[in-house]
């Protein structure tokens, strides 16, 4: 999908195809608001940032430390979410366990002196991960992040999301519109298209892989 066709799409939904009443330039920072929103609740981008270093006592790691070693190929591509962190210990990767950042404080965090290998991370708002048991030493580690893309600026720049998520776009972007107009009873029905629309998706790309086809 390219910028044209995304700006046709919620041209059509609006009945200004003539752009009579939204310019291009208008409904194009929609489309971009609305692809980000897509990427948050879908969490449809995600990446593995590989060669991350978990240093030795250093328990807090910023988000955007993580978005300075992504790849260059992910330049302009914002950090969202941290949805797993493997940690590599000898000849084995170690999956660390997830708690809520009140039961990682209390469990982890209690003696203040105590280093291990990490086996647990925790996010503290929404810049900040910690691990723990503090590193006794540097560890490598991979980390699986949620990520937002850049903006699209033309027909030029590429759309890393696609089906069937890209068609969830045209729904928020047209609500964006119309809220924009203070058109509440049209805004709302297109908000209630995308979150259905978006649940769709979700639902059918999440269910299309049989866990286990030899289970009884």
């Amino acid at each position: 999908m390219v910028l044209s066709q995304y700006i046709t799409q919620v041209q059509r939904l609006l009945h200004d195809t003539n752009a009579q009443y939204w310019s291009t330039a208008e409904l194009t920072d929609y489309i971009n608001e609305a692809r980000n929103r897509v990427c948050k609740d879908t969490r449809c981008l995600r990446q593995q940032a590989t060669n991350i270093s978990l240093n030795y006592n250093q328990e807090q790691y910023p988000l955007s430390s993580i978005q300075s070693q992504l790849p260059t190929a992910l330049t302009g591509y914002t950090v969202v979410d941290v949805m797993g962190i493997n940690l590599y210990w000898g000849s084995t990767r170690i999956k660390l366990a997830f708690l809520p950042w009140t039961r990682f404080d209390v469990q982890f965090r209690y003696w203040t002196n105590m280093q291990s290998r990490p086996v647990c991370y925790s996010k503290q708002g929404i810049t900040n991960i910690f691990v723990g048991p503090v590193p006794d030493q540097t560890y490598n580690s991979d980390w699986d992040v949620s990520l937002v893309p850049p903006p699209l600026v033309s027909d030029a720049t590429p759309e890393p999301i696609g089906q069937p998520f890209s068609s969830c776009v045209k729904y928020y972007a047209a609500y964006l519109a119309k809220f924009r107009e203070q058109a509440m009873g049209e805004a709302e029905i297109f908000k209630k298209m995308y979150q259905e629309q978006t649940f769709v998706e979700t639902k059918a790309y999440t269910v299309r892989v049989i866990p286990d086809p030899y289970a009884k």
